[in-house]
């Protein structure tokens, strides 16, 4: 017996030992720096080194109930080779993890042994559009690089230019410093078209050094919102001249880490030379702190709509003054602004105002959202708010007819708000989708009917038909003539490219617009109507509108899966309402290859109910024999979708 115990005795000793001796020779990286990542969800808390393992201390960041997943592809990279993931603790790989009530979690990642002296890693958890990746880890407890680290932008001035029409090019050169062709960033530009009220969307290639330009085209001088990966920046242009910048990347990354963000910077974030060069440099290194008129969360907003609810007209014009008033007390606490960007910030602020005071009818909609009344129910007891010329006194006074308000962004919506306002408060008799002219009733309000304002809203009404694809007819062209040079130009310019698309459109093929006759069929019979024709194929059904961002952005993305399904049994059904305006409709879907349905509202309505269709882009895949295996909001990634059409076509 007292052998046995000895021997016990040695036998924990000798563990203890080798535990020791192997803690002995692991090696722990604390909240180790990196160069670049492609997500915000995954944070290294920590790396442990040891001869048996490398495993990653991981905190993930996501949204409360919703899940992330680390493929059992995962991988590390180092020196030219791969060392592929052993398991995971705390985590099943390849399979959901729902993220908690907090939205955050912790676990841990295993992989094999790194060899000794590796400095820097590689994190890529597979090769999906998605997937986390984590590039330059470094193990040697060094900060991250940046090729731009220690350099300074100019201590210069901004000045505000005033902005005056004249249509050109605006060029931006970029370079995104330490950049390497694993990242795969590709970039998009929005640009606010005060003429058509749009938001014009361009795309462009990073090239492998980093470098990449935009030709914008531009009435005057004005704004893009440019973004890549997690650059995301503002940048005012300016007709027939070129802007360049160089992007910190990695400070960028350092930013957005919840574990680097409080170690030593690496330097500013943006370098711009060129045309509003001074401006830029502030705007985007040191941005002033939001100031919003409206709401910034859920609780704000529910407040707001009980609010507004129980208003009537002149507490509803107060309530938006008095945020007004809160939001630019704010911005005038704020110190170290330059006068330019102070001028363009409250501009924003007053344009931000009129919108909102504008819309009285958000009375009645905080009235039904209160009371859960439906939109196409008849309200009783209820007496509608009907503002009139005297509700508006406080336009000229927030708006100021003058080409600075071009620099904003809301602009664009404001001219909209004014031309579809009844400013007399009674009912006006309209063409069918014509919105009537109201000039002289803008005129009386702002007290004249010349200026910018008068300018850009006579080539707004032209440009409207334009915008949805309706050529200019002849008295519109005579209105055209009418307008100021730059605008005319503009017009005409806009309305020859029109022609021009849609006789292009007239040779194209590949797409079938209503293949059964909608016109007369009962909503509760359309769905099916609609899809008996495709019986033994598996359909892909997309519920989109013209205006959709979002919807377009994912047709984009699909086009490679769609021609790798060419002559299979696969049909790509598009199916949009009436809220997409027909002319638009009816140019558009010549590019986009599949089946397409316009649906009255009545429709549109049944079916978006029937299905659970809350918003666009939604997707649905029908099986071959016509039952709806999966339905999604939001578009699912081209990879994904493969995936599920290949599932469905080998069934």
């Amino acid at each position: 017996m007292k052998t046995l115990v000895i021997k016990q005795t040695l036998l924990t000793c000798l563990l203890f030992l080798s535990c020791t001796g192997l803690q002995a020779q692991e090696r722990i990286v604390e909240q180790p720096a990196f160069d670049a990542w492609s997500s915000t969800t995954l944070e290294i808390d920590k790396i442990a080194l040891s001869d048996t393992a490398t495993v990653f201390y991981i905190d993930a960041y996501f949204r409360p109930k919703y899940w992330i997943q680390v493929v059992k592809e995962t991988t590390l990279r180092a020196d030219g080779k791969t060392y592929p993931i052993k398991a995971g603790d705390g985590i099943t790989l390849s399979e959901k993890f729902w993220m908690p009530e907090s939205g955050e979690a912790s676990f841990r990642l295993i992989f094999p042994p790194l060899p000794k002296g590796t400095k820097t890693v590689d994190f890529i958890e597979g090769n999906e559009e998605g997937a986390f990746k984590i590039w330059n880890i470094h193990l040697d407890g060094s900060p991250a690089n940046s090729s731009l680290a220690g350099k300074k932008n100019p201590a210069e001035t901004p000045v505000l230019e005033t902005p005056i029409l004249n249509s050109g090019i605006a060029t931006l050169k970029g370079k995104i410093a330490d950049y390497k062709p694993v990242f795969g960033l590709d970039g998009t530009s929005w640009s606010y078209n005060t003429l058509t009220g749009g938001v014009d969307e361009s795309h462009f290639k990073i090239q492998p050094d980093g470098t990449f330009t935009q030709e914008i085209p531009l009435l005057h001088a004005s704004w893009i919102h440019l973004a890549t990966g997690f650059i995301n920046c503002r940048v005012y242009l300016k007709p027939g001249e070129m802007t360049s910048v160089e992007i910190n990347f990695p400070e960028i990354c350092r930013q957005q880490s919840k574990k680097q963000k409080d170690k030593p910077s690496l330097g500013e974030k943006y370098f711009f030379t060129g045309a509003f060069a001074a401006l830029n440099n502030e705007v985007n290194n040191r941005p002033a702190a939001p100031t919003s008129l409206s709401p910034q969360s859920q609780e704000e907003y529910i407040k707001m709509m009980s609010d507004v609810a129980s208003m009537n007209l002149d507490e509803f014009k107060d309530y938006w003054l008095k945020r007004y008033q809160e939001a630019k007390a704010k911005l005038d606490g704020q110190t170290g602004l330059s006068e330019a960007y102070r001028t363009l910030l409250l501009q924003d602020l007053k344009l931000s105002f009129v919108q909102q005071a504008m819309s009285p009818s958000m009375i009645e909609y905080a009235y039904r959202s209160v009371n859960k009344i439906p939109r196409d129910s008849v309200l009783v007891d209820y007496v509608k708010p009907i503002p009139t010329f005297d509700y508006y006194d406080f336009i000229p006074q927030y708006i100021s007819n003058s080409p600075l308000e071009l620099y904003s962004n809301s602009y664009a919506y404001l001219l909209d708000a004014l031309r579809y306002t009844n400013f007399r408060g009674e009912k006006q008799a309209t063409e069918e989708e014509k919105v009537p002219d109201n000039t002289a009733d803008i005129a009386k309000v702002m007290g004249t009917d010349k200026g910018i304002l008068f300018d850009m809203l006579a080539g707004r009404r032209l440009a409207a038909s334009i915008k949805e694809f309706k050529p200019l007819d002849e008295k519109e062209l005579q209105l055209a003539e009418q307008t100021v040079p730059e605008i005319r130009s503009a017009l005409l310019d806009m309305n020859d490219k029109l022609k021009q698309t849609i006789e292009e459109n007239k040779k194209k093929s590949g797409y079938t617009v209503n293949r059964v006759n909608i016109a007369d069929i009962p909503a509760e019979e359309l769905f099916n109507a609609i899809t008996t024709p495709y019986r033994g194929k598996v359909v892909f059904v997309d519920f989109w509108a013209t205006w959709c961002g979002p919807c377009k952005a994912a047709m984009r993305a699909s086009e490679p899966v769609k021609k790798d399904f060419v002559g299979k049994d696969i049909v790509f059904l598009y199916l949009a309402g009436e809220n997409s305006p027909k002319g638009t409709w009816e140019q558009m879907i010549p590019d986009i290859k599949g089946e397409h349905y316009r649906m009255t509202d009545a429709q549109w309505t049944y079916i978006c109910n029937k299905f659970g269709v809350q918003g666009v882009p939604s997707y649905m895949i029908i099986s071959k024999d016509g039952t709806p295996t999966h339905f999604q909001v939001g578009f699912m990634g081209p990879d994904k979708m493969k995936e599920m059409l290949m599932k469905e076509l080998d069934k």
